[in-house]
C-alpha cells in the first residue's frame, strides 16, 4: 500500500460514481473542487459523491476547496483575438476598451500605478512577453518581446512585482462561506504572499463558524517564496503549485525551489503537496512519459506528503489509469526511502515528539509492520508520520471529522474508533485493528501509543507500548 496521498481535481469526466469509484479504489485520497470552474450544481454533486462513496467503500477521502484568489486579465478584444508581432508596441490603458492590436485594457486598473518602466508583464501563462518602456497617465506601453495570438480575458503576471490586489474579493469570501458550511476539509488558497493573508482567511472562516478546516497555502510567485518562513509558519499545508510559480520566476529554478519548500514543511512539521503537470501526457495518451514517471518518483524522494492531479482527472480521457499509475510510482518509490536517518531537523524537543522518535526507532529495531496512535485530534498521528517510519500509521480516530483531517499526511490510514477511557482498552482495540489492517500473524509485534486520560487538560502523548499479537 502506498503511503503517498493523491489528490484529484474533480471535473466532467470524474464527476460520476463509477469513475470516482474507480479512483478511490486505485488511490484517491482527496477529492479537489475548483472554484474557479465548478458551478453550483457540479460542487454540489460532487460533494455528494465523494461523501457517498466514502460510507459504501468505508474510505475517508477528504473535500478539497480550491479558491479563485485575486484575478488579473486583460479586457475583450476585437475578432475572438489578436495578433502580438516581436518588435511592435502595444499600450495598456484604463479605460475600457475593445482591444486591438495597438491597445488593450485589464481588469484591475490600479495595477498600472504598481507597474514601472523596465518591468516584464506576462500573458497567458508566459506564451507572451512584453517590456514596459513608458509609462503615462493613460497607461502604459510595452514593446512586445515575444508575440503570440491573445484572446479575450488572459491572465497576467507581473514577476517581482506587488500588484496589490484585494487577496480575498467578494467571489472568494462567497466561497469561503460555502466551504464552511459545506463541512469542507481543507481550504487552498490561491496567490498566498504573506502570513497576513493566512490571517486574514482565518477570520473570515471563523466568522462562518468553521475554525477546524485546514489551510494550504499555495506557492505561486515570488514574492511568496520571499515570505516562505512565514507563511509556511501560519499555514496547516503548503501546496507547490508549479504552474503559476514556474510563470512567476524562472522556469530552471523550479526543481530547487521545490526541495527547498518541501524540505521546510517537514522541518516545521506541516504537510506538503507538488502539484501541476505531473502525468500531463495522459490528458490524451493511455501512459505517462518517462520524465513524467521519473518528476513523480523525485517530488516522493524530496519528502512531499501529497501529490495532486489536474486536468488529467477533470477533462482528461484516462482518469482512472492517470490515478493508477501515479499510486503505483509513489509505491515503488517508497520502497527507495532512507527510512532509518529520516529527519533529525524534524523532531521538536517536547514530549509528543520525543514519544513519536522512540516509537519510530522502536519499530525500526524490532521490523514492526503497523504502529498504532490513538489520537483525538490527529496531532500524534501527524508527529509520527512527519518522522516518515517504515511502518504502516493507523490512526484511531473519535470522529470521521477528525480522520478526514488526516486525509493528507503521509502514511496516515485512519480508522474510527470509540473514545478510550483505559490504556487496556486501547491496547486490545489497537491490536484488533493492526491485525486486521496488514494481516498479522500470532507473534507479530504492534507498536502502540497516545495520551491518557483523554478529559486531561494539556493532554499530550505520554504513553508507548509494544504488544504481540
Amino acid at each position: 500500500m502506498k503511503r503517498t496521498k493523491i489528490i484529484c481535481s474533480i471535473g466532467p469526466v470524474s464527476r460520476n460514481y463509477d469513475t470516482m469509484k474507480s479512483m478511490i479504489q486505485n488511490g484517491m485520497n482527496v477529492a479537489r473542487i475548483n472554484f474557479s470552474h465548478a458551478d453550483e450544481i457540479e460542487k454540489r454533486e460532487t460533494i455528494d459523491l465523494v461523501r457517498q462513496l466514502n460510507k459504501d467503500l468505508g474510505s475517508y477521502v477528504g473535500i478539497l476547496f480550491d479558491t479563485k484568489g485575486p484575478d488579473f486579465r486583460t479586457g475583450v478584444v476585437e475578432n475572438d483575438g489578436i495578433n502580438l508581432i516581436d518588435g511592435n508596441s502595444i499600450k495598456i490603458v484604463k479605460e475600457d476598451v475593445i482591444g486591438n492590436e495597438e491597445r488593450i485594457t485589464i481588469n484591475y486598473k490600479d495595477a498600472i500605478d504598481a507597474i514601472a518602466v523596465d518591468n516584464i508583464i506576462l500573458l497567458e501563462d508566459g506564451l507572451m512577453k512584453l517590456l514596459v518602456t513608458d509609462k503615462d497617465a493613460e497607461g502604459l506601453t510595452c514593446k512586445i518581446i515575444t508575440g503570440g495570438f491573445l484572446g479575450s480575458r488572459k491572465g497576467i503576471n507581473v514577476p517581482g512585482v506587488k500588484l496589490n490586489m484585494p487577496f480575498i474579493s467578494e467571489q472568494d469570501k462567497e466561497d469561503i462561506k460555502y466551504a464552511c458550511e459545506n463541512d469542507g476539509d481543507f481550504l487552498a488558497l490561491s496567490f498566498v504572499s504573506s502570513k497576513e493573508d493566512i490571517l486574514e482567511a482565518r477570520k473570515i472562516m471563523a466568522e462562518y463558524g468553521n475554525t477546524t478546516m485546514k489551510i494550504i497555502s499555495k506557492i505561486e510567485s515570488d514574492t511568496a517564496i520571499k515570505n516562505i518562513d512565514e507563511i509556511i509558519e501560519n499555514s496547516d499545508g503548503i501546496m507547490v503549485a508549479r504552474g503559476d510559480l514556474g510563470v512567476e520566476v524562472p522556469m530552471q529554478q523550479l526543481p530547487v525551489l521545490q526541495k527547498m519548500i518541501v524540505k521546510k514543511c517537514r522541518e516545521k512539521g506541516k504537510f506538503c503537496i507538488v502539484a501541476t503537470e505531473m502525468l500531463a501526457s495522459m490528458y490524451k495518451n493511455p501512459r505517462p512519459t518517462r520524465a513524467e514517471v521519473t518528476d513523480i518518483a523525485n517530488a516522493v524522494l524530496d519528502g512531499t506528503d501529497a501529490v495532486m492531479l489536474s486536468g488529467e482527472t477533470t477533462v482528461g480521457k484516462f482518469p482512472v489509469d492517470a490515478v493508477k499509475y501515479m499510486a503505483d510510482i509513489c509505491e515503488n518509490t517508497e520502497l527507495y526511502l532512507d527510512y532509518e536517518n529520516g529527519c533529525e531537523d524534524c523532531q521538536k524537543k517536547d514530549i509528543t515528539g520525543t514519544i513519536a522518535r522512540s516509537v519510530i526507532d522502536t519499530a525500526n529495531i524490532l521490523d514492526i509492520k503497523v504502529i498504532v496512535a490513538a489520537t483525538m485530534s490527529g496531532y500524534t498521528a501527524r508527529r509520527i508520520s512527519n518522522l516518515r517510519p517504515k511502518s504502516y500509521i493507523i490512526a484511531g480516530c473519535p470522529t470521521e471529522k477528525v480522520a478526514l483531517s488526516l486525509s493528507l499526511n503521509w502514511g496516515i490510514f485512519p480508522k474510527i474508533v470509540p473514545v478510550y477511557n483505559t490504556t487496556d482498552e486501547v491496547v486490545e482495540d489497537s491490536t484488533k485493528k493492526a491485525k486486521e489492517f496488514a494481516n498479522l500473524k500470532e507473534g507479530d509485534l504492534v507498536v502502540i501509543t497516545g495520551g491518557f486520560p483523554n478529559n486531561a487538560p494539556n493532554k499530550s502523548t505520554n504513553f508507548l507500548k509494544i504488544q504481540e499479537i
